[in-house]
């Protein structure tokens, strides 16, 4: 009985795993919408109505964002400190992550005319990612249970 037990608890962790991380890929697609979002943002409000940068950060609000605490860091910090503070919470890859770095590091440092040709170059990249992104997901969710999945039945068999 109590190897029966064993068993279902593997399977059920093996395969909650999977689930788990394919949820947090989806959680990662919907950050990096958020970071597009935001660019954008900024971009409109610096070109038509000249704002600084806290305030922009002040009038932005975006659920994925607001989830980590980004938004409110971004608020508090600026977009620099704040990318860097909720790195962990944002789960971002690497590539993604230095993209947003370089468009903090090169924020507020021009003209307002600059400062939207910076956004728009920035948003572009992080569109193209987010579409590299969007094709891979369902393919990358579905591997990640059926790994888990397959574990879930070896270890199954094996305790058997």
């Amino acid at each position: 009985m109590m190897r029966v037990l064993g068993i279902i608890l593997i399977c059920t962790a093996a395969g909650g795993s999977g689930m788990l991380y394919a949820a947090s890929l989806n959680r990662e697609y919907e950050k990096l919408l958020g970071f597009i979002r935001l660019i954008r943002f900024i971009g409109t409000r610096i070109e038509c109505f000249s704002q600084p940068l806290m305030t922009v950060y002040a009038d932005f609000s975006d659920p994925a964002l607001d989830s980590c605490g980004f938004t409110g860091a971004l608020r508090e910090d600026g977009f620099t400190t704040a990318l860097c503070r909720c790195r962990d919470e944002l789960c971002l890859d690497d590539a993604v992550f230095g993209i947003l770095s370089e468009f903090g590091d090169g924020l507020g440092k021009s003209f307002s005319d600059d400062q939207v040709k910076h956004c728009a170059r920035y948003a572009d990249m992080l569109s193209e990612r987010a579409s590299e992104l969007e094709k891979t997901l369902p393919g990358r969710k579905k591997t990640a249970v059926a790994v888990s999945a397959s574990l879930a039945v070896m270890a199954a068999v094996i305790l058997l």
